[in-house]
Order: C-alpha cells, then structure tokens, then sequence
C-alpha cells in the first residue's frame, strides 16, 4: 500500500509539473518556409491566388490523401475566395483569402475542426535579382491551454516539412512552364 501511494503521488506531482512548465510555454507560434524560383511573380501569383491549384502543388492534397473531399467556395480567385476539406485522415478544416496582391502574395485565414483551431498564413513575393523569393508562413495562438502549448513545441517540424515539399513542387511547375 505504501509503494502505491508513493507511486500515486509521484505520477500526480509529475502532471502538476507538466501542466505548470506547459503555462511557461510560449503561446505562439509561426512557421517559415522559402524557396527562390527563377520565374515572374505573375505565374507564381496565378498559382498562389487561385485554390484549384493549391491541391496541384501543396502537399495536402488528394493524391496524398485520398479520402479527402474539398469544396470551393466564393470566387474563383481573390479576396473572400476559399475552400473547405474533410476526411478521416485529414480532419475538418477551411481556408479563406484575407489580402491578395499581385507581384506581392496572399494572405489566408485557416480554420480546423469548425474553429477549434484557427491560424493566419501568407505567401509573400520578394524579388531577388533576376528570381522571386517566395516565402510561406504560418502563425497562430495556443491560448492558455499548457497542452496546446507542448503542441507549438512540435509545429515547425510537423509543418515545415509540408510547407517545403509545397515551395518545391510550386517552384518546379513555374520552372518547368517556362514563366
């Protein structure tokens, strides 16, 4: 019975110290990826501003995961233009132009789990000589929660992966048409 108390309350001081380092935490967090493509900031902006072509070249799209269902909504391109996802290895989310700039990039609003997680993103142009830096970021706010905090720990290495393999497929397919 001693050893089990003992036991007992090592686990309980061990959660009391997780959950009290988790509140230390930072409560934000942001990912960035860039890549320079040697291209005009036109072509990457079509390819950038029009979600049809996202699931072209991000990785999240349904050759990867094929139980994914994607519906668009508002218009083609621009601000208000979006798309929703739903699977069950993708989850419930949405996404929404909040800024579109040609020759600049775009920002979004992203949303998964009806608004239970929600972030802010852009891809942004940045002429480099003759080449376009295209950088991709995404940002968002962990609230007080000490777990979710452990989560924006692990963000950039579970996104920043995605985000690399979608600048590298958007820079082959600009290069490769010639624009």
């Amino acid at each position: 019975m001693k050893v089990l108390k003992r036991v007992l309350l090592v686990v309980v001081v061990l959660v009391v110290l997780f959950l009290v380092i988790g509140l230390f935490l930072p409560s934000r967090y942001r990912v960035e990826r860039s890549v320079v493509v040697q291209g005009k900031p036109a072509a990457i902006y079509r390819q950038i501003s029009n979600f049809k072509n996202w699931l072209q070249w991000t990785a999240w799209n349904q050759t990867k995961y094929p139980d994914m269902e994607v519906k668009f909504d508002g218009p083609e391109t621009g601000v208000g233009a979006g798309y929703s996802w739903e699977g069950k290895s993708t989850g419930q989310g949405s996404i929404k132009f909040t800024r579109t700039e040609p020759d600049k990039g775009i920002s979004y609003d992203l949303d998964f789990e009806h608004g239970k997680y929600k972030s802010t993103g852009a891809i942004t142009l940045e002429q480099a000589g003759d080449r376009i830096k295209v950088t991709w970021s995404n940002e968002g706010d962990l609230g007080g929660n000490p777990v979710h905090r452990y989560f924006g720990l692990m963000m950039d290495r579970m996104i920043g992966p995605d985000f690399e393999e979608g600048l590298n497929n958007l820079k082959r397919k600009v290069e490769e048409a010639g624009n």
